[in-house]
């Protein structure tokens, strides 16, 4: 079914692609930027239009999603030279869905605000694998009425589709969201090693630890990869060491002590510095392998 508004997409990486995806076939016109030329022209095959820069994308777009790893490259891509703040037209929305510091994305909105244009802060939750179904997780902030006016454009790449507050709530939410992740997945790290320290067969104790207090989605998800020495990536390790750090920076900001994510933090920086760090986050078990001299496989 064709749609009345235009999207314009910037940033195809392993979880932007299948999403910018998911709007084209769901009858968006969609417009897309990425620094690789190549992730263009998979989009182009699936019928985007590829642009030369965000300020293209934004002058032809009623709706902008940014979709970048860090802070620095949210504000690179908006304000920077050829950026969206350049090209958007007075009533569009950004809406960005990039995990990043929650102070960077309320600034981001005052200069487009200043430019006529909204704009709303909804980072996911869900991996590749979330992506590539349409079944992510999003929490939204920002005006209520303009998250209403966008609603059915998110509603197609999740599945879950959270509105948490005012401008800089999603990406808070999404901050709180990473600590409750990363501490399930560290848990799962220490027991597995334990486990097999002690002797324990590690897909029998994974499988009856489902069935307890225990239970996670990382330990379902995550625990039968790690047995298996699956570390391909769905969430890459280096993208969680950044979330850790952005997470310790807004908790001092807060002054909300956060010693768990700071500890998890440095593993997740010893594992940057071993060279893991485009190996899945769950590849953090292989410090506590290290350190325990013990490998965690069936």
């Amino acid at each position: 079914m064709e749609q009345t508004e235009k999207i314009g997409f910037v940033g195809l990486g392993i979880m932007g692609q299948p999403m910018a995806e998911h709007l084209l076939a769901a009858g968006y016109e969609v417009a897309v930027y990425d620094i690789r030329r190549e992730s263009m022209e998979i989009a182009a095959e699936h019928g985007a239009t590829p642009c030369s820069s965000p300020a293209e994308v934004a002058s032809f777009s009623d709706v902008i999603i940014t979709m970048v790893p860090d802070s620095s490259d949210v504000e690179a891509v908006i304000s920077g030279e050829g950026g969206v703040l350049s090209g958007v037209q007075h009533g569009s929305v950004v809406i960005d869905m990039s995990t990043i510091e929650p102070k960077t994305g309320q600034k981001m909105a005052s200069l487009l605000q200043e430019r006529g244009a909204e704009m709303l802060d909804a980072p996911v939750t869900g991996g590749s694998v979330g992506a590539q179904n349409a079944s992510l997780s999003i929490f939204v902030g920002g005006n209520e009425a303009i998250f209403r006016r966008c609603g059915p454009i998110l509603d197609v790449m999740g599945g879950s589709v959270m509105y948490m507050g005012g401008g800089g709530m999603g990406h808070t939410a999404k901050l709180a969201n990473q600590i409750l992740g990363v501490t399930a997945m560290m848990g799962v790290a220490e027991a597995f090693v334990f486990a097999k320290k002690a002797g324990l067969d590690l897909a029998a104790f994974c499988e009856a630890a489902t069935q307890g207090a225990g239970d996670s989605w990382h330990l379902r998800t995550l625990g039968p990869k790690i047995i298996a020495g699956d570390f391909d990536p769905g969430f890459v390790a280096k993208h969680m060491r950044k979330d850790m750090r952005l997470a310790s920076q807004t908790a001092i900001a807060l002054e909300s002590p956060a010693p768990v994510t700071a500890i998890i933090g440095q593993f997740y920086g010893a594992l940057m510095a071993a060279g893991l760090g485009d190996e899945g986050h769950h590849a953090i078990i292989k410090v506590i392998e290290q350190m325990a001299e013990t490998e965690a496989r069936a």
